[in-house]
């Protein structure tokens, strides 16, 4: 009943057809080369001249069908170890062991082979190694997004790992983004993680972040928020902006083209003191990890091309009641200035007044 991929192989391929017991929306998003869907065939009329092979995701569920069948009088098979036996054996640019790494969602049949092997090629920038940027680079490795940059100058604090989940206590007064480096390579060290423990400046932004293909605004001062939409309209590149305060955050993604940037809704750069921020007012760690999850999974429906993304409209949080509402933010400003019909922001060192950055540069939470 059961035949390995490796004897398959050995076969004539005019003596057996594969058939696919997975679905429709899963053999639309990937299967072996050759197969046919259960669901688009009569198995009757296929058997007359040629032994079928059937297969699932494991090899399982296909056996039965195939058993069913072969009590039929049918001449038919199992693959074993199903689709991804195949995966293993014939796939040339995901190895083995990245095959069964990244197994749980190649399986989803939104992601597949070619998803992964599209976040295997793809490069995330995130600003702040902190609250925010933590779990975001911890998901985003995972997943096996190929090349991600962490850029962040501060230290790790003790007051950092009640959130800040990607630090640990031995890494006191260390540099956030060496710190985020080192846990991702432990987790993941099939992935290219590029530390700079530095600030993003109206002098560096444009070059680093020109590098990649999407960004993640974690940090927590406006003048950077306002620097990295700046940088990513004027260089086309879709990012996705993060907050948090207190039990609530709110997330909203820029995709080029496509919607309104950060400054449309915004504005202008809040006063010194208008709007507290973290260490004045205080955050709840969990809510932290759950808007960079967000951001996180943002990146990756980006890069999968798949779902619906926070573009023209913010997802907002509160924690303490434990609602969510999506707010509609509709098009552009028209009087954006960098986006809007008449934008008087075309160069980032030509504006560098605008950005009024503090003398030191921290991640979203202290």
């Amino acid at each position: 009943m059961d035949i390995a991929w490796e004897e398959l192989k050995t076969w004539k391929k005019s003596s057996y057809l594969l058939v696919d017991t997975r679905g429709k929306t899963a053999y639309g998003h990937g299967h072996i080369p050759g197969a046919v869907c259960l669901e688009d065939v009569k198995i009757e009329e296929l058997a007359a001249s040629k032994i079928l092979v059937f297969y699932c995701t494991y090899g399982e569920k296909s056996r039965e069908t195939a058993q069913s069948f072969q009590k039929k009088g049918i001449s038919c098979r199992n693959l074993t170890g199903g689709y991804r036996s195949w995966l293993w054996a014939e796939n040339e640019e995901l190895s083995r062991e990245e095959v069964s790494r990244y197994d749980r969602q190649i399986i989803l049949p939104q992601v597949g082979i070619e998803g992964q092997k599209k976040l295997k090629h793809a490069s995330v920038l995130i600003i702040g190694a902190g609250g925010l940027g933590a779990p975001a680079a911890l998901y985003l490795a995972g997943a096996g997004v190929g090349r991600i940059g962490i850029m962040d100058a501060d230290a790790v604090s003790c007051s950092n790992l009640q959130r800040q989940i990607i630090h640990s206590m031995d890494r006191e007064q260390q540099n956030k983004a060496l710190s985020a480096k080192e846990t991702m390579e432990k987790l993941n060290d099939m992935i290219q993680v590029t530390a700079y423990p530095e600030f993003l400046t109206p002098e560096n932004a444009e070059e680093i972040i020109s590098d990649y293909d999407f960004v993640l605004d974690a940090v927590d001062n406006f003048e950077t928020k306002f620097l990295i939409n700046d940088v990513c309209v004027l260089l086309e590149k879709p990012f996705c902006h993060g907050g948090i305060l207190r039990f609530e955050g709110q997330v909203m993604t820029y995709v080029p083209g496509e919607g309104p940037c950060y400054r449309c809704v915004f504005e202008e750069i809040p006063s010194p003191g208008q709007v507290q921020n973290c260490s004045e007012a205080g955050v709840i760690g969990a809510i932290a990890g759950i808007i960079g999850s967000i951001q996180a999974l943002e990146a990756i429906k980006y890069l999968l091309g798949i779902g619906e993304l926070l573009t023209g409209k913010i997802y907002v949080m509160d924690g303490l009641k434990m609602k969510s509402r999506i707010i509609s933010i509709g098009g552009k400003n028209p009087a954006c200035k960098v986006c809007g019909k008449s934008p008087v922001i075309r160069s980032i060192k030509e504006n560098e007044g605008e950005y009024q950055l503090p003398l030191r540069c921290v991640s979203y939470t202290r």
